[in-house]
């Protein structure tokens, strides 16, 4: 009899029993209701919506969280396709304002060119653009996209928007290759801007390495400073006059200790050449000094 009496105990205090009682409960309450409310004939329809009531709800809320669950990947789909729209209209857009880009550098160089070379109406000259720099050259010569076809010939000049580069020295139909002012054999008549004071352009080893050139032949009575602009003279018949070369950084005695010579910083970044203009023709083009 104690394990039984201990059972019920046991019973009477676990949860089962609390469920009992709970749902006693409800039904006394709903007895009660029924009762003061019109006789016990309602009470199987509000047992009835006792209970349907919170299972419809349940089957609402589940119904409701199935369409939401459903439309998440219904709008992400059409949020992807959205996306990949504006992406291809994004990706337009910055071709188009690449090339936009593209054209605006291109019209500032060619309004720099012109600049250089209006003051002289019989020149005459090609654009082109830079397609090869020989790694292997010391003296930066380089190749272009322009060549016979487009008027270009052996001696013609070659210049970039802040001054003289070099000189065509092999032609083909399509191509031109360049040896630039900072090679040996590049040697241009020059003369200094604020003095008039003339030499002859030349250069090395040493100094290209440095992306520099000199100006020889400079008298010891010079009038030479640094700071001066050298400029082409037009001496010779293959430069124009008056092309910027670059500027003195230095006056140094020649080996001979008779003459100087100026050691010039070119104005062309022979680093980062891309657009050149060739200048196929000039008044007094091929004809020599006095």
């Amino acid at each position: 009899m104690g394990k039984e009496a201990a059972a019920v105990k046991d019973f009477f205090k676990g949860f089962g029993f609390k469920v009992l009682a709970a749902i006693a409960l409800v039904l006394v309450g709903v007895m009660i209701y029924a009762a003061s409310t019109g006789g016990m004939a309602t009470i199987p329809a509000i047992l009835s919506g006792a209970i349907m009531t919170p299972l419809q709800s349940a089957a609402s809320a589940v119904s409701d969280g199935f369409h939401s669950f459903v439309g998440i990947f219904t709008d992400s789909g059409t949020l992807r396709q959205e996306n990949e729209r504006l992406q291809e209209e994004l990706n337009r857009l910055r071709e188009q304002q690449i090339e936009l880009d593209e054209l605006r550098r291109q019209n500032q160089y060619l309004s720099e060119y012109l600049r250089i070379v209006e003051a002289d109406s019989t020149v005459e000259r090609a654009a082109a653009r830079v397609i090869d720099i020989d790694p292997a050259d010391k003296y930066c010569s380089f190749t272009i996209d322009a060549g016979t076809l487009s008027g270009i010939s052996v001696n013609d000049p070659v210049i970039t928007p802040q001054g003289l580069a070099g000189v065509v020295y092999e032609t083909g139909l399509n191509y031109a290759k360049v040896r630039s002012i900072l090679d040996p054999a590049t040697q241009v008549s020059a003369a200094v801007s604020r003095s008039g004071e003339n030499g002859v352009t030349g250069g090395s080893l040493s100094l290209a390495q440095e992306f520099r050139l000199k100006l020889g032949l400079l008298s010891k009575g010079g009038d030479t400073e640094v700071g001066d602009i050298i400029m082409t003279s037009g001496k010779g018949g293959i430069f124009p006059a008056n092309l910027p070369i670059g500027e003195v950084e230095e006056i140094v005695p020649e080996s001979d200790g008779v003459t100087l010579y100026a050691r010039i910083k070119p104005y062309t970044d022979f680093g980062t050449l891309s657009q050149v203009l060739v200048i196929t023709a000039f008044g007094g083009q091929g004809e020599l000094a006095d």
